[in-house]
């Protein structure tokens, strides 16, 4: 919002046409209000050629922000305030202020009502801004102030927002109403002709109805509206409404509060809203053409960015086609970034790969006007959750202190809470698969082989696992079957883990001691391998042994048989 003091350094001059000087010593002053000040009489130093030419630098400012025929009421103030001086060459008795490009490089005028020059005090420019000190103005409304055409800019807005404010204007709620107020004065219209002078005493100047100041103040400025007016004919103030931009828009509304209002939101937490521009420009704005940017600076990264903008530095496109005339709604989310704090964006239109509304040539708003700013407050944490994970159900959850953010997370195989903080538990693996059963025994040799052994029984198997028989045993020699098939393992519960690997097949061998003619046999455990492969090593190894003890017996045969010689 705009701040004015005019109050403290109103009425710099008197009028040689015979507009008096207001008269210091206002009574019940609110603080900041005016402050008991000397005046003295002293003669305007422009000419009429001079204020002319002010009078058409103010009348075009007023027809770019939409007032074409009523800017005499700009001429007014400026004229109660400094009889339109706005160097300090202009009005010589007046203090020196800062120094200006538009005064060949010297100095504006200063308001002389705040006390002794040195101390650099008081308005600045023919329509008087003052913050403080020379230095408290430029801080606040920047070196524009110091230009002709940026203090009466700086003017135009002041008093848009102070008839907007006015408890004695009607209709002029918004700033689009209290632009129209001002469009659609009628000069002859003695009610708005009160509701004016009333406006600008009491939130111009700061004088109170109550005030003692206030009946010689509002003479003060209905004269000087009657002095402009009668000095250039309210036909030089009618401009014919320029031919608009492309792409031009002014505020509407916005759901979300002002930048001057509280706007508090839980850290992490979403609030919908929307902002509502008219199209004042020729073109007509199109979904997925006119969008609302960032700006301050354009195209920056937005901390509230949530959920549904196109992207971080894009809010939202126009809900449907807004033909020139009509109200378009930008309708977005902002979301409170999670470390606590204030947070403010500014935005803009766009009509993207074309031009930014606020761009040389194009209508506005200007970058910094749209605003939204949110302060992110944390929010508590639940009772017991603190930052280190904790188990809640088949869910561990953990709470940041400083934001307040709550973390959960599933836990498909449940969650373990130990000493430390609660981990999801791991999931359960298969058991292995049981081991084969062995093979069966091996079959008899000889004419009439016997029946081989029966299998030997699988090993057990895990869980999920299966357990294999061995198979039997198979005759050798004659007319003999194969041995039984063995049988499966038990099911038993396995471990975690993958699959059990299956034993490697042994081999036992024993020897039986030595007879006439020897001796082997082949043990086979149920787990043991093929009985076969057994058998047929222990073939091979009894042949040169059975071969060796026949010979023996036919050496004993021969030793004991009857000689032939005798």
């Amino acid at each position: 919002m705009l701040s004015l003091r005019p109050a403290r350094l109103i009425a710099l001059f008197a009028l040689s046409t015979g507009v008096p000087a207001l008269t210091p010593g206002c009574s019940g002053e609110a603080p900041g209000g005016p402050r008991p000040e000397e005046l003295g009489k002293v003669s305007a130093e422009l000419t009429k050629a001079e204020r002319m030419a002010r009078y058409q630098t103010i009348k075009a400012a007023a027809a770019a922000r939409g007032i074409l025929n009523t800017a005499y009421l700009l001429g007014g103030i400026a004229y109660a305030e400094t009889g339109l001086a706005h160097c300090w060459s202009e009005a010589t008795w007046a203090c020196k202020g800062p120094n200006s490009a538009d005064c060949s490089g010297g100095p504006v005028i200063a308001g002389a009502g705040d006390g002794p020059c040195s101390i650099q005090e008081g308005g600045l420019g023919m329509f008087q801004f003052d913050a403080g000190t020379f230095t408290d103005t430029l801080n606040k409304y920047g070196n524009s102030v110091l230009t002709v055409a940026g203090n009466v800019d700086h003017a135009i807005t002041f008093v848009i927002n102070m008839v907007k404010k006015s408890a004695y204007t009607t209709n002029a709620e918004t700033d689009a109403k209290a632009l129209a107020w001002i469009a659609n004065y009628d000069y002859n219209n003695s009610t708005q002709r009160d509701q004016w002078i009333k406006t600008v005493t009491h939130y111009y100047n700061g004088c109170a109805p109550s005030y003692s100041c206030w009946n010689q103040r509002y003479k003060h400025y209905n004269d000087s509206l009657s002095f402009v007016v009668n000095e250039t004919g309210l036909d030089f103030w009618k401009t014919a409404a320029p031919t608009p931009p492309d792409w031009k828009a002014t505020f509407v509304s916005q759901s979300f509060p002002y930048a001057s209002q509280p706007f508090s939101l839980t850290a992490g937490s979403i609030q919908d809203g929307y902002i509502e521009m008219k199209n004042e420009g020729k073109a007509t704005w199109k979904p997925g053409e006119v969008f609302l940017g960032t700006t301050m600076p354009r195209d920056g990264k937005s901390p509230l960015a949530a959920p549904g903008w196109i992207n971080d530095h894009r809010a939202a496109t126009v809900d449907k086609e807004t033909p020139p005339g009509a109200v378009g709604r930008f309708s977005f989310a902002v979301r409170a970034p999670d470390k606590p704090g204030e947070y403010p964006q500014f935005f803009n239109l766009v009509r993207e790969n074309i031009a930014w509304f606020s761009d040389e040539g194009q209508g506005g708003p200007p970058d910094n006007q749209l605003q939204v700013k949110v302060t992110s407050v944390a929010a508590p944490c639940p009772a017991g959750v603190g930052a280190s994970w904790v188990c809640q159900g088949s869910e561990r959850i953990k709470c940041d202190p400083e934001s307040g953010i709550v973390t959960k997370e599933t836990c498909p195989n449940g969650c373990e809470q130990g000493a430390g903080p609660a981990e999801c538990s791991p999931p359960s693996g298969q058991g292995g698969s049981g081991g084969e059963g062995g093979s069966g025994g091996g079959a008899g040799t000889g004419e009439n082989a016997g029946t081989g052994g029966a299998g030997g029984p699988g090993s057990p198997a895990g869980s999920g696992g299966s357990s294999m028989a061995g198979a039997g045993g198979s005759g050798q020699i004659g007319a003999t079957g194969g041995g039984n098939p063995g049988q499966g393992g038990s099911d038993a519960s396995g471990g975690k883990g993958g699959k059990k690997p299956a034993e490697e097949p042994s081999i036992q061998l024993e020897n039986v001691g030595r007879s006439e003619e020897g001796g082997c046999r082949v043990a086979t455990p149920g787990r043991q391998g093929e009985a076969w492969a057994g058998l047929l090593l222990c073939l091979l190894m009894l042949a040169p042994r059975r071969r060796r003890t026949n010979l023996r017996n036919i050496e004993r045969r021969t030793v004991g048989a009857p000689s032939s010689r005798e």
